[in-house]
Order: structure tokens, then C-alpha cells, then sequence
């Protein structure tokens, strides 16, 4: 727990990368931001390669002040422009994690209790597949919304911003077979030419029918080559996936990646029996697949034991501008819905940049972020708290082994209002994408502005 909380800064980034996929000068820039020993080095091992830059361009005036905050949380410093974001929140980022939501469906219907809790290890290496993309996603404004409804399983999931500073997420996902509950306080350490993304949370799954509770803690991720070089992503470091009812657990490591892709994507470990003895062994690569085997208590796998496949990332887009997969794609498709009017997908700034429209994201973005604040003096001016809508402090004070603390991240609980409200189907052909965007306490004080 000691190395990850060493210089962690609140900010609102997840544990997707945080920087455009920017390729340029080594020796120019690097001497015009005042770094000239910084390393720029791609995954392979090579070098990046050298261009001539114009000093003009936007993406090194951007970062020419940008030195002075190593060490510290770059996003909660400075304004991030526009392009150097995916037309995506926060909040569906969160979402993304219902992708392999089959997983958890068969721990739920498993017998074995380690093997139920390696098909729920399976559940949550799935995100990893969507975390090399190299964009920073929108700050969702206080009180926004997403949600989904996976009908095919009968998933239901909410998110929503519990708080603005620090910037909080809380979601909650349930069908009839199991409860997940997250809420998320990730924070950044700015390095330079990387950033560290710590993803200070807190995850929890629960079987219905066992009503077993696991406790997700997951790697950190690293950014490289934010202002020079190509930009990649690394996930490295410890996975721990604790069942709370019996004590037994699910170890992984995620290498770090080395010299000459060394290492890169590839994940090891064990689960360990109440006693801690190694049940099964697991091995994979966090953006492909994830294999499961029974081994002796040294670890190694047992002679002629069939290997089980737990998690196969699905195939992905081609040439798709910001890595999206084609879940990500449908979380940010608007057809055929109705969601709340404070969904993301209703977000003006998200929807212009969808459409390729630079300059009006960011016009738009300025002005969502203007209405965040006339909301909080608004509130301040008739002395007034806010509230989350669908979520709420929680009492419960249980914090298990490998997880953050409550100073580091508070505890939220979904209040299930949400699942009360009738199901409302858009017109067929309807887009929501960039329409009646309304996640405001206030909103007569925005007509009047506006």
C-alpha cells in the first residue's frame, strides 16, 4: 500500500491514460520545456524519432509551463484543452467495466468456490482490454449521470459525480445473479514526460446466491510520452481480489514493461486457498486473455489438467481515431435511448468532439464548466448544501485487507431509487447525443444567462 499512495494528488482522471497521442520532436522540444536529458523512449526500445516542430504549435505552447508541476496533479492544476480528450466520460469509463458482465454470470452458477472466484477474477481483468487508449476522457460536471441497460443479461448500471472536489464516482450494477458496487477517487502523479494514475477506489461484488463479497484493488497505470514520443499505456503492479465471507484470494502481478517490450501485458499469479495455499494457477496478457489451471502447492500447473479460458478481450475496431472497442463505441451512442437529462451522452462539449468539431467542444466545454460554477455560488448565495440523487454517505465503516482507507476513499451507497423509475424507451431513430443536457440544481439561473 506504501509505494501507491507515495504522491498521489486528487484529480478527476480514472485508470485510463491521460494524454493525446502526440508524436514529435525529441531534442526541440524537450529544450524548449526546459528538459534536455529527458529520455523519450517507446515500448519496443527504440527511440523516438526526431522532427523539425514549429515552436507555434498548440501542442507545445500548450506544455511550455507544464514543468512546474512535476510532482504534482496535473489535471486538477491547469485546464486541459479539448484536443487532447476522447469524446468520453469519466462516468462511461466506469461503465466500461459491465463489458464481460458473462463472467460473472458464470461465477454465479459455479460450484467450485476458487474456481468461482477465478471466473470473477476474469470479470475484472475485462476493463483492462479498452486501457491502452491514449486520451484523456471529459471531468463529469457534479450530479451527472450515465447509465445502461444491458437487456440480454439483465444488467442494470447507474453512475453518478457525488462530488466535485475531490471528484468522486459512485455506480452500482445488479441483475439477478449478482451486485457490483464501485466508487472511485482515482489521483495522478505528474512526472514530466509520464503520469502515474493511481485508481483510488473501492470495488465490490456480490453473489446472490452464495452471498459472497469480493473486494477489488487494482494495478496502477502509467501514461508515457505525454509531450514527446508516441504515447502508451501500462498497467503494472499488484491485483487483489479478496472474497470478504472466506479469506480466500486471487494474487496477480502485472509486469511493468521493460526494455524492448519486455514483459509488456503479461500478468501472473495464483489463488490461494483460506489457508493460503496455491489452488490455482492464472497467467495471461491484461490486453488479450486471462487462463486459469489447477496447480500443486508449489504453483505449478498439474500434469495433463486442462487449461480454462476465464477472459478473451473481444476483437476490436480497426482504425478507430481513439481506440475505442465496440463496447465502448455503443456506451457512446445515443440512438434509440431516453436516459436522464443528466446523462453524459446529452453533454454538448462530448457530442461536438464526437462530430469532429474542435472548437465548439471547447466552447462548449468552458461554458458547461462556467455553469458548474454560477451553480456552486448559487448555492453558496441562499446557503444551501448538495445532494447526489441516486447515491449517499454510507455508514458502514468495514474496510478490508489491501483496500484504501475511508480518508482516501470515502464510502458511497446506491439508494436504488433509480430502479424504480419506469423504463422509457426514445422514438425509434431518436440520437440524445448533445440534447437537453441537464444535470443542474439551478437551471432557471442558466436561462436567465443564457
Amino acid at each position: 500500500m506504501g509505494d501507491r499512495k507515495e504522491g498521489q494528488e486528487q484529480n478527476g482522471g480514472l485508470y485510463g491514460a491521460l494524454a493525446g497521442a502526440w508524436n514529435y520532436a525529441a531534442t526541440s522540444i524537450s529544450s524548449l520545456l526546459g528538459f534536455e536529458d529527458l529520455d523519450v523512449v517507446n515500448p519496443d526500445g527504440s527511440r523516438a524519432e526526431e522532427a523539425h516542430v514549429d515552436a507555434n504549435d498548440k501542442r507545445v505552447v500548450a506544455f511550455t509551463n507544464y514543468k512546474e508541476y512535476i510532482g504534482m496533479d496535473l489535471t486538477s492544476l491547469v485546464t486541459l484543452p479539448v484536443w487532447i480528450m476522447e469524446p468520453y466520460t469519466i462516468l462511461q469509463k466506469v461503465a466500461e467495466i459491465m463489458e464481460y458482465t458473462d463472467q460473472l454470470d458464470r461465477a454465479a452458477a459455479t460450484e467450485d468456490p476458487y474456481e468461482r472466484l477465478a471466473w470473477v477474477a476474469g470479470f475484472c481483468i475485462g476493463p483492462f482490454g479498452g486501457n491502452e487508449r491514449p486520451w484523456k476522457p471529459f471531468n463529469p460536471i457534479l450530479g451527472e449521470t450515465f447509465e445502461l441497460d444491458l437487456q440480454a443479461n439483465g444488467v442494470r448500471f447507474l453512475a453518478e459525480q457525488v462530488s466535485h472536489h475531490p471528484p468522486v464516482s459512485a455506480g452500482h450494477a445488479e441483475n439477478d445473479k449478482w451486485v457490483y458496487d464501485i466508487v472511485s477517487a482515482p489521483s495522478t502523479k505528474f512526472l514530466g514526460n509520464s503520469i502515474e494514475i493511481y485508481p483510488v477506489g473501492r470495488s465490490r461484488i456480490k453473489l446472490r446466491r452464495t452471498g459472497e463479497v469480493f473486494s477489488l484493488v487494482p494495478p496502477n497505470s502509467s501514461a508515457h510520452n505525454l509531450i514527446v514520443g508516441s504515447t502508451w499505456v501500462d498497467c503494472h503492479g499488484e491485483f487483489t481480489l479478496l472474497n470478504t465471507s472466506t479469506g480466500a484470494k486471487c494474487s496477480l502481478y502485472f509486469t511493468p514493461c521493460g526494455w524492448f517490450s519486455s514483459g509488456r501485458y503479461q500478468v501472473s499469479g495464483h489463488i490461494y486457498d483460506e489457508e493460503g495455499r496455491k489452488v490455482l494457477a492464472l497467467s495471461g496478457a491484461w490486453n488479450s486473455h486471462l487462463d486459469m489451471v489447477k496447480c500443486d502447492e508449489e504453483g505449478d500447473p498439474l500434469p495433463d489438467v486442462k487449461t480454462t479460458r476465464l477472459w478473451q478481450c473481444k476483437e476490436k475496431p480497426q482504425g478507430d481515431k481513439y481506440g475505442f472497442t465496440h463496447f465502448a463505441r455503443m456506451l457512446n451512442s445515443g440512438k434509440g435511448l431516453a436516459p436522464l437529462p443528466s446523462d453524459s451522452r446529452r453533454r454538448a462539449d462530448r457530442a461536438a468532439l464526437e462530430w469532429g468539431d474542435v472548437g465548439t467542444a471547447g466552447a462548449e466545454k468552458y461554458n458547461l464548466e462556467e455553469m458548474q460554477r454560477a451553480e456552486r455560488k448559487e448555492r453558496e448565495r441562499r446557503k444551501e448544501s448538495w445532494a447526489p440523487r441516486w447515491f449517499r454517505p454510507s455508514k458502514d465503516a468495514t474496510v478490508y485487507p489491501a483496500e484504501y482507507s475511508l480518508e482516501e476513499c470515502p464510502m458511497w451507497e446506491f439508494t436504488g431509487d433509480y430502479l424504480k423509475l419506469p423504463r422509457t424507451p426514445a422514438k425509434a431513430g431518436e440520437d440524445c447525443a448533445g440534447k437537453d443536457y441537464c444535470p443542474w440544481e439551478y437551471p432557471d439561473i442558466h436561462k436567465e444567462a443564457s
